[in-house]
């Protein structure tokens, strides 16, 4: 207040009564006082009664609103089918990061603010309340309440939200043991350690156990160390647990946990590994074992105390997924058994370069002659009902320090690789441009070292040869590095395949395949580089003589240079020709050759190519050329202008790619 003698009463700001400020005041200013105290007590009791008076007039308009709303269509709606609604609502929150704010993930929360009907709906709905939000305390613990008796779920999804009250809050969900049915929690080691002590009591409505040590230490080597789970973690009585994931969670293979599981996830659970005995008697115990994920978790050695063969068929497998050294994976494949038409990712890690003869090359070919596709189709007839290779992708990853196989049972899907690139080509579909997707099989062998071109042919050949390849249609040729794969490798390993229609080479091997497609797999001719057949110099004879990958009718190169040599020339050019002409002659035509991010190719070279070839797809980018090169290729062209319409081209694209994000799309 302004006037430091004035006094507030009831809210009001009411004059001093005092001489010094009150000319006409009397001599007994109290007496007035206890005067207007008694008015203004009055006038507070008659305040007070005109806000209760207020207060039943909006509780009146409230249940107007109340009862006008149950007039409306969709209060018609049983209790039962609103919660229906509300519970959905609940999980279109679920693809949501869980980093999100909470306000942002639980905006379903608002249907409690609607109408009364609505609010009295969802806090009768205990289900609706069974998932609370740990990062906001105080709506955990009223989730809770609310939740009742409903199946419970406690889900941590970030170290970075365990602060103290956090964790209060979780060990406070964690007590509700008897009906929590999901436990999903990814913490450091020292808050697992705070969360777990002591959950020892039964869980007999626990279907989903979820423990993820170790993202949140990635940056604290002293306590990356794998958590230990207690013995007597769960009490031992979880009759209805089937579905675990362990990372950095160490749970003994002989615990009464895995018992009867569906889904078995064990990320790098740290020593001690499962001996061979240990881990056959948890699988034999899992007949209904759907998905099996483990990684760096494989028995070590084949030691076992039984004298008979261990043994274990999981026929209701979907999914295996195995990380481990390639004599663990060798083991694994030995005394499992896995259906063929399982998805399989199996990766495999050498500790030496799998040279001529090695103990490692060895262990290759163990793994790939036991593959489920393998074994299954070696030990049956033609009719057998494991799923054939019709794709394939076989890469040597840079270096030569690892090859990646993967398989598909079906011709990918087709879309146009330029629409992208090309808007404005909306027409240009390209059949072998596939959506990505994981293979039914996949295979991935690493080693540190990188070999010479000798001993990546002998690997190739150990991957592939074993394999049923007799349907397969498209074959895709990914390598890293020049000189990774010999031609004859090529043409001895698949041109004699008869069904490969569609043949893709990128990176760095398209003069290796070029040879081998110009080599025969015939008997007429004499004798060539490690027994591949080399043609005829007596000229084309088409009964006797075949060419390799006969059925082959699309070319399609990535990537590939046309001056490999650095010769400043087109080196691939003239050999590329010559085996167009020679499968022409030789009634083995390539009809569609695809050009794709080739460098040192212009518009002439794809010209010659046009004149062999009836359709030819390029993408019309031409680099890998030098400034002088570019000048001298503008000075060519009439008055200055490029072949596509009107601007000077200037050798890095056509005319229409002029804009800044187009010219980053090619790496400039």
């Amino acid at each position: 207040m302004d006037n430091p003698d004035s006094r507030i009463i009831a809210g009001l700001v009411l004059p001093s009564y005092s001489s010094a400020n009150h000319p006409n005041s009397c001599v007994n200013p109290p007496s007035i006082f206890m005067t207007n105290t008694t008015s203004q007590n009055a006038s507070n009791l008659q305040v007070d009664q005109i806000d209760q008076e207020i207060l039943r007039h909006e509780e009146t308009v409230r249940d107007l609103k109340f009862r006008r709303n149950l007039l409306a269509p969709i209060s018609k709606f049983p209790a039962e089918i609103l919660c229906a609604i509300f519970m959905f609502c609940n999980l279109a929150d679920s693809p949501t990061h869980p980093s999100y704010p909470a306000d942002t993930r639980w905006r379903w929360v608002s249907v409690t603010h609607v109408s009364r009907l609505w609010r009295n709906t969802a806090l009768s709905c205990p289900a609706l309340w069974s998932k609370p939000e740990f990062t906001r305390t105080e709506w955990a613990y009223e989730m809770i309440r609310r939740s009742k008796m409903a199946p419970l779920a406690i889900e941590v999804t970030s170290d970075m939200w365990l602060t103290p009250r956090v964790l209060d809050a979780v060990s406070e969900g964690l007590k509700h043991l008897p009906r929590i049915n999901e436990i999903r929690l990814s913490a450091s080691r020292d808050n697992m350690v705070k969360l777990l002590t002591g959950i020892n009591h039964a869980a007999p409505f626990l279907r989903t156990l979820l423990l993820d040590v170790g993202r949140s230490d990635y940056y604290y080597p002293s306590l990356s160390e794998p958590y230990m789970l207690p013995e007597d973690f769960l009490g031992g009585d979880t009759s209805h647990l089937s579905h675990i994931e362990l990372t950095r969670c160490h749970l003994p293979w002989d615990s009464s946990l895995l018992r009867n599981i569906t889904f078995l996830k064990v990320h790098n659970p740290g020593p001690p590994a499962p001996t061979l005995d240990q881990f056959i008697g948890a699988l034999i115990g899992m007949p209904q074992l759907e998905v099996l994920d483990l990684e760096n978790s494989l028995p070590a050695t084949s030691d076992t105390e039984s004298t008979e063969k261990l043994g274990v068929s999981l026929p209701r497998l979907r999914r295996l997924r195995t990380v481990g050294t390639i004599n663990e994976c060798a083991i694994f494949l030995e005394h499992v058994v896995v259906p063929s038409n399982a998805t399989i990712h199996l990766a495999a890690k050498c500790s030496d370069p799998p040279e001529v003869g090695s103990s490692t090359l060895q262990l290759i070919r163990d793994v790939c002659q036991r593959l489920p596709v393998v074994r299954e189709t070696a030990s049956t007839s033609s009719s057998s009902n494991s799923p054939s290779i019709k794709s394939l992708l076989v890469q040597s990853t840079g270096g030569g320090s690892g090859v990646i196989l993967e398989a598909w049972n079906s011709v990918p899907k087709i879309r146009s690789s330029f629409t992208t690139l090309y808007p404005s080509r909306e027409n240009s579909i390209n059949p072998v441009s596939y959506v990505p997707s994981i293979g039914w099989l996949k295979l991935e062998l690493s080693w540190r070292n990188s070999v010479t071109r000798r001993l990546h042919d002998e690997v190739i050949v150990a991957v592939c040869r074993p394999l049923p390849l007799t349907q397969l249609r498209n074959l895709h040729i990914r390598n890293g590095y020049p000189d990774s794969v010999s031609s004859p490798t090529f043409a001895n390993t698949f041109g004699m395949l008869p069904k490969v229609n569609t043949l893709t080479v990128e990176g760095d091997s398209a003069y290796e395949f070029v040879e081998a497609l110009s080599q025969h797999t015939g008997s007429q001719s004499g004798p060539g580089v490690d027994g591949v057949t080399v043609p005829s110099t007596s000229g084309p004879s088409p009964g006797r003589l075949t060419l390799a990958f006969p059925a082959l009718r699309t070319l399609k190169l990535i990537e590939a240079d046309f001056d490999r040599e650095n010769e400043m020339a087109n080196t691939l050019l003239p050999p590329l020709l010559d085996c167009l002409m020679q499968r022409y002659e030789y009634k083995a035509e390539v009809h569609k050759l695809i050009l794709e991010r080739c460098t040192r190719l212009n518009s002439d070279d794809v010209q010659e190519l046009e004149e062999i070839v009836a359709d030819v797809d390029w993408d019309q980018i031409e680099s890998g050329y030098s400034e002088s090169e570019d000048e001298e290729m503008d000075d060519y062209d009439e008055d200055g202008m490029d072949i596509y319409g009107g601007e000077a081209y200037f050798g890095y694209g056509p005319s229409y790619l002029s804009s800044d994000e187009d010219m980053m799309y090619l790496g400039f």
